[in-house]
């Protein structure tokens, strides 16, 4: 993504046309090429035409579910019939999505709500040539730039597919981030049931909540809605410097706003754990260090850790390492607003508001600037899936409108996490 140009108004009707006819032909399957429509979906709010990307979008909460005959056969032979008869199943799909499809179901003996989430029959096979058709369908299209090479992002995305489809490590994933949040009433993830789980079928308590851009979240006092993005924030930065373990598919259709209607408390609800990465201890350490100097503008520091994780080389020029300076104090913009001038996305209190923000378009254009200077040089592989959250979380803030100045709760989250 960080070799993508914003297009201009002359190419957006083509691309437009373009990504339609793609988006009407997923919007028919399962599997794979759903699931690259949602990655694209998650950058389309800034990279894509308007009209283009509200076919994209759709694909991040619909898909044609199968008939229940068809499910109902993965369910028997997965769970077999003493599990089955614990169960009071609704044949009527209540979400489906690319590799799988969610039923409400209540276990008869204690009346709990449960969601079943059932894996399509045979979807693991289609990986491999899904994954090689569609490539070659954006190619011919030529939605992206010639120069762009999709060989690394289309390896990542073929790998975190087969990581998807292992319902039961997901299961214990689940679990996990359920024990380290269930106490922290910002948030609500669904409590696992093994005894219903099996490599193809995943049970969790079942939850009610609003999609992220559903006009009841709109509709939210700001506030409110400044309150979510912190949420949201807050366990994005322990996911990556406490935790050290990624939830690395953040499009909006993984999360959810539960709303008390009587007292408008707003909790985030987190669930669809397959696509968990852990981040490497090795790269983590320069990871922390490389941010913390982009912070503090100190250059001598975010070299030295970029070369130390091969983004840089001792002998690159001081051309190129002042390009990559400037990009890593790019990306860091947001968290130090108090520094920027007053503009259309910095009011003249230092509030930074997201969504009128054009830093992904100025990231990817500078980023494109300093891979023309890398040559043949591959970067580390962290930072194809840290790359993709990280552009899932500005949406998500962008999504919310969120307006924050570089106050004392980012200042002291950073201080914590960066230097424990």
């Amino acid at each position: 993504a960080g070799n993508y140009m914003a297009p201009s108004k002359n190419n957006d009707d083509y691309l437009a046309s373009q990504i339609e006819l793609i988006a009407r032909e997923l919007g028919e399957l399962k599997g794979t090429m759903m699931k690259i429509g949602q990655g694209l979906s998650m950058y389309g709010e800034h990279f894509l035409p308007e009209k283009a990307n509200v076919f994209l979008k759709s694909l991040q909460y619909q898909s044609p579910p199968l008939d229940w005959d068809s499910i109902e056969t993965t369910i028997e032979k997965e769970l077999g019939l003493k599990a089955l008869s614990e169960l009071e199943i609704e044949e009527t799909a209540v979400a489906s999505a690319s590799l799988g499809q969610v039923h409400r179901a209540t276990i008869k003996k204690t009346g709990e709500v449960i969601a079943l989430k059932v894996q399509y029959p045979d979807v693991d096979s289609a990986i491999k040539s899904d994954v090689r058709n569609l490539k070659r369908v954006f190619t011919v299209a030529k939605i992206f730039p010639s120069e762009m090479k999709l060989d690394s992002i289309f390896d990542e995305i073929r790998t975190m597919l087969f990581q998807e489809l292992d319902y039961t490590e997901e299961l214990k994933w689940t679990e996990a981030v359920y024990k380290n949040l269930k106490d922290d009433d910002r948030y609500i993830v669904p409590k696992g049931y093994p005894e219903y789980s099996t490599s193809k079928i995943l049970a969790t308590s079942f939850i009610e909540g609003h999609t992220i851009d559903s006009q009841r979240v709109k509709e939210l006092p700001q506030e409110k809605k400044n309150e979510i993005a912190y949420s949201f924030l807050n366990h994005y930065l322990n996911e990556l410097f406490l935790y050290r373990i990624v939830q690395t598919d953040p499009h909006l259709g993984n999360y959810r706003i539960h709303i008390d209607e009587k007292t408008q408390e707003c909790r985030l609800v987190l669930f669809d754990f397959g696509a968990m990465r852990e981040v490497p201890e090795h790269f983590e350490k320069p990871f922390k260090k490389i941010i913390q100097a982009a912070l503090e503008n100190n250059k001598a520091q975010v070299v030295e850790n970029g070369i130390e994780l091969g983004y840089l080389k001792p002998s690159d020029t001081d051309d190129l390492k002042d390009r990559y300076f400037e990009l890593c104090r790019m990306i860091t913009e947001p968290f130090r607003a108090d520094e920027l001038e007053p503009k259309d996305y910095v009011t003249e209190d230092k509030q930074y508001i997201w969504k009128r923000s054009d830093l992904p378009i100025r990231v990817a254009k500078a980023g494109t600037e300093v891979a023309k200077n890398y040559k043949l040089r591959t970067p580390p592989k962290e930072s194809i899936f840290l790359d993709r959250k990280l552009g899932g979380t500005f949406v998500f803030l962008s999504v919310l409108d969120f307006q924050a100045n570089s106050d004392e709760w980012i200042k002291s989250k950073l201080k914590t996490l960066l230097n424990p």
